[in-house]
């Protein structure tokens, strides 16, 4: 390595120190002895200088390939290896370069860009990291603040969250900026109460927060914080002593303007019924409430009840001068075009009505209500029985058994039997032969008989074994959604015509039949009410019909069938209750037999008719409510429902576009309803639109 020799009276007696060792060449040089060293470095490449401290110190320098530049190090005074080690870390520090230290024992110099994020450094020139809890001021203001006070190489990290400060810097200048935090990190608020007599609190710290907040910023960030008390009608200012003064003139000022202003004044209401809030709003300020329209009761006509209620006029109008303070006159109105409120009061009134009004203007829940009904049935019938005839040479019948209730009687077709004898032309023999057939026709199970001749009379029997089974497993959900406190109906059925009358006969010059129209099939009528816990409260009627068939052979009246509930319970939001069943067996033994002959042992079968029947029917109603609060619970609904039905269709017909994205894209130019983005915290969570 070249050397440099050192010139200058100032420096003589370092020269003659370092005489014994010949002359320097131009390059870095450090004046050793046993135990101290002196530096004397100008202009010198800086690659050679981390090589003689490396020498002079024992240590192991890894350089990073970035390193480069010039070094100039001057000491007047002899160091130990520990002090030029730290004047080494200053010099490099100086020309932006940080040392750190490696897991081998080796220290690697690179560049100090980036130094906040890589490991930490060593010396009292170290980078370090720290944090800075506020308890006072806000971590964003506190951040701007600091920032400039940090080196080119350190960072600053506001986390609002915390309400906390991330400083990196070298730790010469942490110290200068812990104490600037603590200089700004302290409560210099001041607190003040303004009670309001003419306007509203809520609306006066809306004003507030609007003229108070910073130039391109959000409302409520201003130096000086309003807080509304509804219950007192008052504003709470807290913030800077001179902020919170320069702001309880503008609004003892805004407060005074109320009282001058205009006495009338127009609500438009939001979700609320004008008509139905109108009579409340009567009454708070003493005067007769106007009558509105009377709903219909649970599970009647709407159009009976219609004609029959009172209906409220277009526009109710009612001045009192007794209003709830001596001497003012309240006048309320609605204008129905608009669903809007014309209210003519004082101040005070104005404010305590609009308040009201407020609290009831609200987005109403609402609820969907999913109802199970499950039917299971088996009956099961057997019949077994033998009917003879005994007739006469000529015919006449002398004895017969004859079982009316059997599906195969004995005298229709033995009518059909002898009406081959009537001639051809005689409408009794088609009669006859049409009735045999039909008999025939409507016979279950096994059918047998047979016939001969006993001497001069003629004998005929059948015989009827049959076993009929049938079960049914009825699964019907109807469900329908409705708003809290509102009935609902859904109905899934037919009319069927009842005959309620007719006049038929031949001598009758003017024949009629009257007919009712009756629904058949699944309905539920509701009216759920949300209560303060979470639980639902359900005033509901369920019913399920059908059409069993007509009452007898020779009748047209029809028989139904109808399972009607009418109940009241509660039940917990997404829970599932029970709301009635039927347990129903049902055993029937009947034997028809000729008394004596029928309990004959053996041949006593022969003389009776034996028909068991059995049924049996499971019947259960379960309701199952569920709360329906904001649009991301509707839309989720929605989006699950209509998933339900497209899947149902993508299985019918795989391969082939459900009906349902034709129709909304091509008809309703939409798209499907989808769920939600659930956000993690601290994500925007982003809400499909239309």
């Amino acid at each position: 390595m070249s050397r440099r020799v050192f010139k200058g009276a100032a420096c003589a007696v370092l020269t003659a120190v370092l005489a014994a060792q010949g002359p320097l060449a131009a390059a870095p040089a450090m004046a050793q002895s046993t135990e101290r060293q002196t530096l004397n470095v100008q202009g010198a490449d800086i690659r050679a200088f981390i090589q003689d401290v490396a020498r002079s110190t024992g240590r192991t320098f890894i350089v990073d390939p970035a390193v480069t530049g010039t070094v100039t190090v001057t000491s007047d005074r002899a160091l130990t290896r520990a002090q030029t080690f730290e004047v080494f870390l200053s010099t490099l520090r100086a020309n932006g370069l940080v040392v750190t230290a490696t897991p081998s024992g080796a220290y690697r110099i690179s560049p100090a860009q980036g130094a906040a994020q890589g490991p930490a450094t060593v010396g009292a020139e170290r980078f370090s990291t720290e944090v800075f809890q506020l308890r006072y001021i806000d971590a964003t203001s506190a951040a701007e603040t600091i920032r400039p006070l940090v080196g080119a190489q350190g960072q600053v990290l506001a986390n609002p969250g915390a309400n906390s400060v991330v400083v990196a810097d070298f730790a010469d200048n942490m110290s200068r900026i812990r104490a600037l935090v603590g200089r700004i990190d302290v409560d210099r608020a001041s607190f003040d109460v303004v009670t309001l007599q003419n306007s509203s609190a809520r609306e006066i710290a809306e004003v507030l927060r609007a003229v108070l907040a910073p130039p391109g910023g959000q409302p409520g960030q201003g130096m000086v914080s309003v807080t509304p008390v509804e219950s007192s009608n008052s504003i709470v200012l807290r913030g800077d002593p001179a902020a919170v003064a320069r702001v309880r003139p503008l609004v003892e000022d805004l407060d005074r303007r109320a009282s001058a202003a205009d006495d009338v004044q127009v609500v438009f209401l939001e979700h609320a019924n004008a008509e139905q809030l109108l009579p409340v709003l009567q009454q708070i300020v003493g005067q007769q409430p106007t009558p509105v329209t009377a709903s219909a009761p649970l599970g009647s006509s709407t159009g009976a009840a219609a004609d029959t209620a009172t209906a409220a006029p277009a526009a109710a109008v009612i001045s009192t001068p007794g209003g709830p303070q001596p001497g003012q006159r309240a006048t309320i109105a609605r204008f129905p075009g608009a669903n809007a409120l014309v209210i003519a009061a004082s101040a005070d009134t104005q404010r305590r009505l609009g308040e009201v009004i407020r609290r009831l203007d609200q987005r109403r829940q609402q609820v969907l209500i999913e109802a199970i009904v499950v039917e299971l049935s088996d009956n099961a019938v057997r019949e077994l029985g033998v009917q003879w005839l005994l007739a006469g040479e000529n015919g006449n019948p002398i004895g017969l058994t004859n079982y009316s209730d059997s599906s195969t009687p004995l005298l229709p077709i033995a009518g059909g039997a002898a009406a081959g004898q009537l001639d051809e032309d005689d409408p009794l023999r088609e009669q006859l032969q049409n009735l045999a057939l039909n008999t025939l026709l409507g016979a279950n199970g096994f059918v047998g008989g047979g016939g001969g001749r006993i001497g001069n009379g003629l004998f005929g029997f059948i015989i009827n074994a049959a076993r009929n089974d049938q079960g049914s497993n009825l699964l019907q959900t109807p469900s329908l959604m409705t708003l809290d406190n509102e009935e609902a109906t859904i109905l899934v059925g037919q009319e069927v015509p009842i005959t309620t009358g007719e006049t038929l006969l031949d001598g009758n010059s003017n024949p009629f039949r009257t007919t009712q129209r009756q629904d058949i099939g699944v309905k539920l009528i509701v009216r759920p009410q949300i209560n303060a816990g979470g639980s639902i409260t359900l005033n509901l009627r369920q019913e399920v019909s059908s059409i069993n068939g007509v009452l007898t052979n020779s009748s047209s009246d029809l028989v139904l069938n109808k399972r009607e509930l009418e109940t009241t319970l509660v039940v917990d939001d997404g829970d599932i209750a029970v709301a009635g069943g039927l347990l129903d067996q049902n055993d029937q033994l009947r034997i028809d037999k000729v008394p004596g002959l029928g309990d004959l042992p053996g041949i006593g079968a022969l003389f009776r008719s034996t028909s068991r029947q059995r049924g049996r029917t499971n019947l259960m109603v379960f309701i199952r409510p569920t709360v329906v609060r904001t649009r991301a619970d509707s839309q989720e609904l929605a989006a699950d429902r209509w998933g339900y039905m497209r899947d149902a269709q993508l299985r019918a017909t795989p391969g082939v576009e459900p009906a349902l994205d034709e129709m909304i894209r091509d008809y309703m130019r939409s798209y499907p309803p989808v769920a939600p983005v659930q956000a993690a915290p601290g994500d925007v969570t982003i809400t499909p639109q239309g």
